[in-house]
Formats: C-alpha cells, structure tokens, sequence
C-alpha cells in the first residue's frame, strides 16, 4: 500500500472513530437521563464540538508530518518526467545508461505494483539511480562503442572508480536537491555486493585481495522499494547481454538473479517476504517478456 493511501485511511480512521466515539458517549448520556429533545439537540452539539476539538487537535499536532508528507509528494511529481534538467543531461552525455534507468523503472513499477509497495516512488527511485555514472560516462561499459574496453592493469584502481559513482549519484542529487527518498536508491541499490569480475581479475594478477576492497559501502536495501530496484538493476543489465534472448533465459535470469541476492543476504533488511519474492519473480518475468518482446525467438510451429 502506498504512502498516499496509507496516510488517507488512517485519517479517515481515526475521524470515523472520534465522530462514532464522541456521539455514542453522549447519547447513552441522553438516554440515561431521559433528557427532553431540546437538550438532546444540545448533547448533539456538544458531541459535534468535541469531534471537532479533537480531530482539530490531532491535525495541528501532525501538521509537522503532514507538511513533510506533501512537499516530498510534491517533489516526487516533478521528479517524475523525463524533462527534468538531470535526466536531460543523463540522456544526452550517457545515453545507454539513461535507457537503462528507463528499463529499469519499468521492470521496478510493475513489480512494486504486485507486492502492493508504493509504485510511484520506486519508479522515480530507478530513474535517478546510476546519476553518479554522469561523472564519467565513457568509463562505464554501457556508453561505450563495441570493442572498447578496459585494459585492466590495476582492479583495484578500477574498483575504486566504479564505486565513485554512488558517492558521485549522491552529490549530484544533492545539488539538484532530490528528498532523501530518492536519494536513498543511490547505494541502496548496490548494497554490499562484490564487483566479482574485478576480484577474481585481482587473484588471477597473484596481488595482494581483500574481498572488502571490491564491495560497495552500502547500505544493503532497507526498503522493499530499494530491493526490488536492486533487483531490477541486476536484471536488465544481464537481459540486455544476451543476444539470443528466449522466454527461457528471461525467466532464468530473472530467478538466478533473485537467488543470488536472497543467497549474497542482500535483502535481509528489506522486509521482503517470501511471498513477495514469488510475486516479484513473476511480475518481472512478465515485464521482462513484454519489453523485449521483439527480442524473443518462439519455437516454430510444426504444420
């Protein structure tokens, strides 16, 4: 359930109750005296009063939070458009890694949509998330031409460059001031995972490894927002290798992809359930076969 809808039915609870609460009160004290229909009408009124009191009183008490609430909705609207001057700037100086964040949030949506989680923000979380690859966007594989690669004299150095860009994605969202819920997909959707393909570069070089020096700091997700983009991250980015991509491979890659990260412990703090990652599994699979649907090969029907 979304922040919106959860604010909505608890204030909608609590004014039923108060309304319900105060006029019960006053009309056993009615009938308990037998009062005559004037001073019932008075009663009425005082049950009115009190509603209003407190219910007035529980607003002008929440305001500070309710305040709060609304200008990060209000924030939220504006971050969710293309338009917006950061991801203008994505798109044009990291192209591939803009379409990316694209996929990414239309994998994220439609399954923060299946577990009831608040879709809205998710989907502005993944849009932000790899800003700190502006930095340097010709360094990330993704913006580079077919053929160009790194020549990997130094892991650690290049570690050391990769996990720049979450601190990079956080000051460059703090200098266009995005609320600290968006903000939070930045290294949340990394975790602590090990940059694998460096470390084991590193061993194969006979240097001195310590697995630390290939995580990310994190933190790991602490939302089942941020976990489903981590999630989402992971799976675009193996979707999008395979050139021969088949109804098959997505859901493979999708449920070795969620294995992993329940494997690696990365979304212990997260508050997914095991009914959650079920339900995920499947929404992923169905986004995934819908998005690269014209990358999909059938097997030909026998006439």
């Amino acid at each position: 359930m979304n922040k919106t809808l959860r604010y909505s039915l608890l204030l909608l609870s609590a004014i039923t109750i108060i309304n319900f609460g105060s006029s019960f009160a006053f009309n056993v004290v009615g009938r308990t005296f037998e009062f005559s229909p004037l001073l019932r009408l008075v009663m009425m009124f005082c049950a009115s009063l009190v509603s209003a009191v407190v219910i007035t009183f529980i607003i002008i008490s929440t305001a500070p939070v309710l305040k709060n609430f609304l200008t990060t909705y209000r924030q939220l609207l504006r971050l969710d458009t293309l338009s917006h001057p950061l991801l203008l700037k994505l798109q044009k100086e990291a192209p591939a890694t803009f379409q990316h964040s694209l996929q990414v949030a239309s994998l994220a949506n439609k399954a923060a949509k299946s577990i009831g989680v608040d879709a809205f923000l998710t989907r502005i979380g993944a849009y932000y998330h790899d800003i700190g690859k502006l930095k340097n966007p010709n360094f990330y594989i993704e913006n580079r031409r077919e053929g160009q690669e790194h020549d990997i004299t130094d892991p650690h150095e290049v570690a050391h460059l990769i996990h720049d860009h979450v601190e990079d994605g956080i000051r460059l969202a703090r200098e266009y001031k995005l609320p600290d819920e968006v903000i939070a997909f930045i290294p949340q959707h990394h975790g602590t995972l090990l940059v694998s393909y460096l470390y084991e570069k590193a061993k194969s070089l006979n240097v001195t490894v310590k697995k630390q020096d290939f995580r990310y700091k994190g933190p790991k997700p602490l939302s089942k927002e941020t976990a489903i983009v981590m999630l989402a991250d992971a799976i675009e980015s193996r979707l999008r290798t395979v050139k021969e991509l088949t109804a098959h491979e997505i859901t493979h890659i999708v449920e070795s992809t969620i294995a992993s990260r329940l494997e690696e412990k990365q979304l212990d703090l997260s508050g997914l359930t095991k009914t959650d990652c079920v339900k995920i599994r499947s929404a992923f699979i169905e986004a995934a076969q819908t998005v690269y649907h014209q990358r999909i090969k059938y097997p030909e029907k026998k006439v």
